[in-house]
């Protein structure tokens, strides 16, 4: 018999010109207009694949329903689902939700009952619409019960007269069985598709035979009362209505074969549960596998863990090779994965270049190390995907359970953190979840949420560097360097905010106010009589690609009155490799402006040196990172002097980056670096400072002089 006997599920669905009573207790239906839907709904608003209801087992035996935007196949629908007035796309239904699919022309409650709450007149209907036509079309298992009964009524009220013959013939010929046995078990009648379907029913019959079986309790029935099961036979599913009868001492049994339908649910939920790409347990079989495990454990006083695994940079390989390349590469990192974990590990992909695992439990100490040594031994070898040899790595993060999280929303979001945190320690990587980390991440989260109110509260400020000429000892620009001062937090670090930044987009607004800021305040210093600078802004990869980008730039300049031959942009390789052609196309552009280019942090990226004849830049800058060990490292020595070289033979000004000691300044003159910068000449500083330094320049700076 059913294990959810004590509570019933309910959908009622206004559509404007009808209400439909669904009762339910598969384990997925399909909404929308297509003909295949399990639940058709007509309405032009609606998608033909507009939704999905999955059962969902809950602790004490019971079960809900979650309620899916779209089709198991990941496609939303046209207009989305409403839950309560709010946009969803995944959401566990509870009693009373109020579900808008597509428009408010589609309205749907759904509704949970007790059984010993459960009228015999069926579910008291809410009133979804005081305007709901008054025609309307119920459709539930009461309703074909009311009608079975009231046919059996007729055949005992109405057996006489010329009517005898068409009511005797209604068992006779009906297509589905049925079955009458008394009281005893012993069958008194079947009809001619009850024969068909159960040949040897007569005489293998007994007690203990699925269609007999349970039928009989230790509690006398009501008369007419009507119960429904699924039974199995062989391998065919039936559903068989019992009704009890008593006063003729007859129990007789409607039987329909439901085993196309049961087949079809079992192929729905294996899809509802497992990624289509790779077969293995997609995200909603991990939660289900989750809540069970943790019961498990809370039960038997033991732990788990959840890992969350990132395939590192696989996006370069959906954009270099092509999305089915990566498809494919998904599939043969699942493959390993899959093949190397222990028997207590539950494998699922949660989305995307997502895994996870669940060990459960934990059978000894180290098993949490072992796993992950396992995964990032799989990486060790190269993937051959259509003749391509792909080297990949992985980033892991781990949370266990009891300690850091008594429940499925605490373990995945640490597990998630932690994740986070292996990815910004360089990836390729695994990091254990700490209660640190959680405290980093919500201070991430409050400098998020800040920074998009930071411009609007005036919380960014610029600071300079001065760069030196080192033939002529004049400060001849410098370098704009973006600050910011939380009105809680104090000074925040660039190396924190400005990843931020990049991250929500935010970087396109605030590189155009530093862009404006910077030719502002350059201009106001000439208008003070001092000799025009160089003023080099730092551009990002977003920024850069913007579409009006160029337009952007020529209108600052416009505004500012800020002459575009002393502006300069730096770049890095990486907004080159973005596209190419499109970055050619806006330095040829600017370039014919006025506007000079620096490529910033040569050395070490790419390092191609055909951008240096590709591209018109100005000015190569070399990175503080060869600066810092010049004085020691040979090797560095001698990259610095090749620098300098390509940039004379390419007729640009190399800038060395964090001079901080005389020794160094000394061996940049000795190889003859055009310019630098660094805090042996001084320490970025606001505006107002950098007046004055530009104002006792060198007088209080003898290593210049």
């Amino acid at each position: 018999m059913n294990n959810h006997q004590n509570i019933r599920h309910f959908l009622l669905i206004d559509d404007s010109e009808s209400q439909i009573e669904l009762e339910l207790d598969a384990s997925i239906y399909s909404l929308g207009r297509h003909s295949d839907s399990s639940i058709k709904l007509n309405s032009p608003a609606v998608s033909r694949h507009h939704a999905t209801l999955i059962r969902r087992d809950l602790p004490n035996q019971e079960y809900g329903y979650i309620l899916i935007d779209g089709d198991l196949d990941g496609n939303k629908s046209q207009n989305g689902i409403l839950v309560n007035g709010k946009k969803t796309v995944r959401h566990l239904l509870e009693d009373g939700d109020l579900i808008i699919l597509g428009t408010e022309t589609i309205k749907a409650i759904y509704q949970v009952e007790q059984i010993n709450n459960f009228s015999q007149n069926g579910l008291k209907k809410p009133n979804l619409n005081e305007s709901v036509s008054d025609k309307k079309h119920t459709f539930s298992r009461e309703a074909l019960q009311n009608t079975l009964v009231l046919s059996e009524q007729n055949l005992k009220t109405n057996l006489k007269g010329q009517n005898i013959d068409r009511l005797a013939s209604f068992p006779e010929l009906s297509p589905y069985p049925i079955i009458e046995v008394d009281f005893e078990g012993t069958i008194t009648y079947l009809n001619p598709a009850a024969k068909l379907s159960f040949e040897n029913l007569v005489q293998k019959i007994t007690l203990q035979h699925p269609l007999i079986q349970g039928l009989y309790c230790s509690i006398e029935p009501k008369n007419r009362q009507i119960n429904i099961r699924e039974i199995k036979i062989d391998n065919k599913f039936f559903q068989q209505y019992i009704h009890y009868l008593t006063k003729e001492n007859v129990i007789r049994n409607y039987i329909f074969d439901i085993t196309e339908r049961k087949n079809s649910e079992e192929k729905f939920q294996y899809h509802a549960l497992h990624d289509y790409l790779t077969g293995i347990p997609n995200r909603e079989h991990f939660y289900q596998k989750l809540a069970k495990s943790i019961a498990e454990v809370e039960k038997q006083k033991q732990e788990l863990a959840i890992l969350f695994i990132d395939v590192d940079r696989f996006k370069n390989v959906n954009d270099t090779l092509s999305h089915t390349i990566g498809d494919k590469l998904l599939e043969s990192i699942s493959y390993r994965l899959a093949s190397e974990l222990h028997d207590n590990c539950f494998f699922s992909r949660w989305g995307g270049d997502e895994f996870t695992i669940i060990i459960s439990p934990l059978e000894k100490p180290d098993q949490i190390q072992e796993t992950i040594d396992a995964i990032m031994g799989i990486f060790e070898e190269p993937f051959i995907i259509d003749k391509h040899t792909i080297y990949s790595t992985c980033s892991l993060g781990v949370s266990t359970y009891p300690k850091d999280g008594e429940n499925e929303e605490d373990l995945v979001k640490n597990a998630d953190i932690a994740l986070f945190r292996a990815k910004q320690m360089g990836k390729n990587n695994y990091q254990f979840y700490t209660m640190k980390l959680s405290s980093e991440q919500m201070l991430l989260f409050e400098l998020e949420h800040s920074l998009h109110d930071a411009i609007n509260n005036q919380e960014l400020f610029l600071n300079f560097q001065p760069q030196l000429d080192l033939k002529t000892n004049t400060i001849s620009g410098f370098e704009v360097l973006l600050r910011w001062k939380h009105s809680k937090l104090g000074l925040v670090s660039p190396a924190k905010f400005i990843p931020l930044a990049e991250e929500t987009g935010l970087i396109i607004p605030i590189g155009e106010w530093i862009l404006k800021e910077a030719c502002r305040q350059s201009k106001l210093w000439q208008k003070q009589g001092f000799p025009p600078m160089i003023t080099a802004v730092n551009v990002s990869v977003k920024q850069f690609q913007q579409e009006d980008f160029v337009t952007k730039v020529r209108q600052i300049l416009t505004s500012t009155g800020f002459p575009a031959e002393y502006l300069e942009l730096e770049i890095t390789e990486s907004i080159l490799i973005q596209n190419v052609q499109r970055s050619e196309e806006i330095i040829a552009e600017l370039s014919d402006l006025g506007v000079k280019f620096s490529l910033d942090d040569f050395g070490t990226g790419y390092s191609s040196l055909s951008y240096l004849k590709q591209f018109p830049f100005h000015t190569v800058k070399i990175d503080k990172c060869f600066i810092a060990d010049a004085t020691s490292n040979a090797q560095d020595q001698a990259l610095i002097s090749a620098i300098i070289t390509l940039g004379k033979g390419y007729n640009m000004k190399v800038v060395a980056e964090g001079v901080e000691t005389e020794s160094q300044l000394k061996i940049l003159k000795q190889y003859q670096c055009d310019l630098m910068q660094g805090r042996l000449l001084t320490m970025p500083i606001c505006a107002d400072d950098f007046t004055e330094f530009l104002s006792e320049f060198p007088l209080n700076y003898r290593y210049f002089v």
